[in-house]
């Protein structure tokens, strides 16, 4: 059965219910992100998944699928008898991506043999419009490329290449790796956060463009630092550079996500309104929000970040 980044971690052979529970509460006391895996046959695993410290789901993978399980199960699984445990730990674009695949549906896998067969794929799945995440593996690597209407989003993409982890993707892909697709389920928490989370930094880029060509560069470098004194205390790992904000956090969910970038929103409308005005600041973030797909503004909608919230 195949294992989630193989390649890191290490496994304890006896493992047991003592040591499952020891494992979770260590990743919650470090508030990390990773995965803990239960090898409880040769052809079942469970998976736990934290995000930075809050445990965002559990699944059981048997013969090539995946559901939700509640650990309560486990004792009828295992029957008492030692089992082998991994715990994985990752960066926040790997953990999220693992918690998108684990909780979409999957699909037959490719072989890529080489850098222009990955590209050939990546063109068909642009001319079928593919929304999902293609797992990647090899005998040295492993991660996942998050494709959006066909286009892949190098910021969402996380590969391990037997000693780091790399958004690029095309410079690792040589013979004998094999892609697996998979469908998210937009009812899913993580497909519902990566929405919310795309539309949130798509809006906010589209407003800082707008106030540079308005405000001029004096006016981001001011916003930069509020944004900084914003999230620091959260310890959020949204960064601006540029002009552009990216998104490298692992939230536990769309509720998490909408918190940390309404205060965003709320810090930048304020800012704005007060150098160039509310009515202009009103405008702004409306033109913004309306480029944004149609998903994007219905995720940030059903958690009421929309443009009239942020200006006076």
């Amino acid at each position: 059965m195949d294992r989630l980044f193989r390649q890191i971690g290490e496994t304890e052979l006896h493992g047991s219910q003592a040591t499952l529970n020891f494992l979770q509460a260590r990743l919650r006391e470090e508030q990390s992100s990773g995965l803990i895996e239960a090898l409880v046959n040769a052809g079942r695993q469970i998976v736990l998944v934290f995000a930075n410290g809050a445990q965002v789901g559990a699944y059981l993978r048997e013969d090539g699928l995946t559901r939700p399980f509640h650990l309560d199960e486990l004792s009828a699984l295992w029957g008492g008898a030692p089992f082998p445990l991994r715990l994985v730990p990752l960066p926040d674009k790997a953990g999220r991506a693992a918690w998108l695949a684990l909780e979409s549906r999957r699909q037959a896998p490719l072989e890529v043999r080489g850098g222009e067969a990955w590209v050939e794929a990546l063109k068909r799945w642009n001319a079928e419009k593919f929304d999902g995440v293609v797992e990647v593996a090899s005998e040295a690597c492993q991660g996942f490329a998050l494709i959006r209407n066909g286009g892949l989003i190098a910021s969402e993409s996380a590969v391990f290449d037997g000693e780091r982890f790399s958004s690029s993707l095309a410079e690792k892909i040589g013979g004998g790796w094999k892609a697996t697709p998979y469908t998210p389920n937009p009812l899913t928490k993580s497909c519902q956060a990566l929405i919310l989370r795309l539309g949130a930094v798509r809006w906010v880029n589209g407003l800082l463009e707008r106030f540079q060509g308005i405000a001029g560069t004096k006016f981001l470098q001011v916003v930069d630092k509020e944004i900084r004194m914003l999230i620091q205390p959260w310890k959020w790992r949204i960064l601006l550079n540029d002009a552009a904000i990216s998104d490298e956090h692992f939230f536990a969910g769309p509720e998490a996500a909408a918190q940390a970038y309404r205060t965003i929103f709320m810090g930048l409308g304020a800012h704005a309104g007060f150098v160039i005005g509310n009515t202009l600041t009103q405008r702004i973030l409306a033109e913004a929000f309306e480029e944004l797909e149609q998903a994007e503004r219905a995720a940030l909608e059903s958690k009421r970040l929309v443009p009239a919230a942020f200006s006076d």
